[in-house]
This record gives structure tokens, sequence and C-alpha cells, in this order.
């Protein structure tokens, strides 16, 4: 969502693109959204109508899981990903000018899913690649086989003192939302967040198998 742009005003926008508008709470959430983003108005709209679209699925009367969890992750499977990619690629190419920080919160099944993702993401867009913490005890790996569902939190410039941009901290999560949670800081100085986004968007090519 964004602090100074409530979401039915963007429609009133002369966008490239048109967006549905999100459903009042109670009433059927669109199926798909169809849309498409390369600047920084496209983009911020398509994130937000993709926000709001999730969030209403959630709302649902009957909806499944904690907060309406598990059926706003079924309703985020089917949004087509590749416009939401270049949507998160033109806003983080927004700020990289003024060296906005970009947050990214991952909400993941387990720590080999979550860390896969982060990598994916920090890999794929370019971000930098700091210290993960939460993995061991006074440098000693952990077994994470049993830990259960994870909460990845990263963010492009240092979390705290000592610690090189891009650094994550994992902790455990108690929730059903499965997905990545996305704050840009842009020279404008809006807030934005936009989740859950697929955890997958931005999945790596797999590795070529060793020759025999």
């Amino acid at each position: 969502s964004e602090s100074k742009s409530p979401y039915r005003a963007l429609f009133a926008a002369s966008l490239a693109f048109t967006l549905p508008r999100p459903p009042p709470l109670g009433a059927r959430p669109p199926s798909r959204l169809c849309l498409s983003a390369t600047d920084v108005a496209s983009a911020s709209a398509l994130l937000a109508a993709y926000d709001e679209g999730h969030r209403a699925t959630a709302a649902q009367p009957g909806s499944e899981g904690l907060g309406g969890a598990i059926s706003a992750n079924a309703w985020a499977v089917e949004q087509p990903p590749a416009p939401l990619g270049e949507a998160v690629r033109a806003l983080l190419a927004a700020a990289k000018p003024g060296d906005g920080r970009i947050m990214l919160g991952f909400c993941a099944d387990d720590a080999a899913s979550g860390v896969a993702a982060l990598k994916a993401w920090v890999t794929s867009l370019g971000l930098p690649k700091g210290t993960l913490h939460g993995m061991d005890r006074d440098g000693v790996p952990l077994d994470m086989s049993t830990f259960g569902s994870v909460y990845i939190k990263y963010s492009s410039h240092s979390l705290s003192a000592g610690d090189p941009p891009g650094t994550a901290i994992l902790s455990g999560y108690g929730g059903d939302f499965r997905g990545v949670y996305f704050n840009p800081q842009l020279p404008d100085g809006l807030f934005r967040q936009y989740a859950v986004l697929p955890l997958s968007l931005f999945a790596l090519a797999p590795a070529p198998a060793p020759e025999a």
C-alpha cells in the first residue's frame, strides 16, 4: 500500500493499461489480474492492485488459513508472474539513483525453501549479499530440518552496526502466508509495501548436471 496514493485514486490517473477495481470486502476478488508495467507510476499501480486483490481474497468470508492466508496464497499462484517481475524491477531501478533501501520479507514453509527464495531474489535483482543470521550458534550450523516455517528479513542496507549491506535475519514464523513482502524506498519518499508476492517470482535456473 502507498501512504499518499489511495488505491482508488490510482485509477483516475492516465495509465498505459487498465486495472480492475478492487472488490469491497465481502465481494468476490478478481480471479486474475491482466497487467503490465515498466515505469514507476505503472509499476506502483500494478503492485498496488496485486496487494489489494491479495488482501481482499484473504478477507473473504470462508477464506482458509490464519487471516485467510491459504486462500490468498492460492489466489497469488493464479496471477501472471511476468508483469509482477517487471514491476518489481522497475521500482528497484528507480530506487538505485538515490541509494534507496530495499527491504524484503520471506515467509516460507522451511529454512531451505526460504533461503532458496532469498538467494533467487537477491541474485536475480542484483542486490547486495551479506550475512545470514539465525542458522548457526556461535558459528556452528544448526539442524534446520525440523525448524518449521520461517520468516527471513532482508535489507539492501545494513540492518545493524557491524553488518554489511545485504544482511538477512532468519526467525520462526507461525503464520500461513507464503511469499515475499516487497518494500522499496524511492526518492519521492512515499511508503510502498506490496505483499505477498510469489516466492518463485525470481527462481534461479537449476545448476547443470555433472557430466558422467
